[in-house]
């Protein structure tokens, strides 16, 4: 992970993480933990994770961070929590330098 989110935004990686995993639980409405997420090496759909909490998770965190995600290429990044934070801060970082 970069430091690109705590330099503009005042989080660091562990902590975008750990505000992900929260993300994660409001948006299954509960049915998955942010400390289930957190210990899961395993992909989001083995925690349980519904094609609906994936768009409830996507529209807050776009809401939240003001980044759009781009759902028309590759989105490997979907899987687990790890992708999904770099995900984040690479949208970050690019949004920073303009591109």
């Amino acid at each position: 992970m970069t430091d690109a989110y705590m330099e503009s935004d005042g989080l660091d990686g562990a902590a975008l993480r750990r505000r992900v995993a929260d993300m994660v639980a409001v948006a299954s409405d509960g049915e998955i933990t942010s400390e289930e997420v957190l210990r899961s090496t395993g992909s989001f759909t083995a925690l349980g994770v519904t094609s609906l909490t994936t768009l409830r998770l996507l529209d807050a965190i776009e809401e939240e961070f003001g980044v759009e995600i781009d759902l028309g290429g590759d989105v490997d990044f979907l899987d687990n929590l790890d992708a999904l934070v770099n995900e984040i801060l690479d949208v970050l970082s690019r949004r920073r330098v303009g591109g």
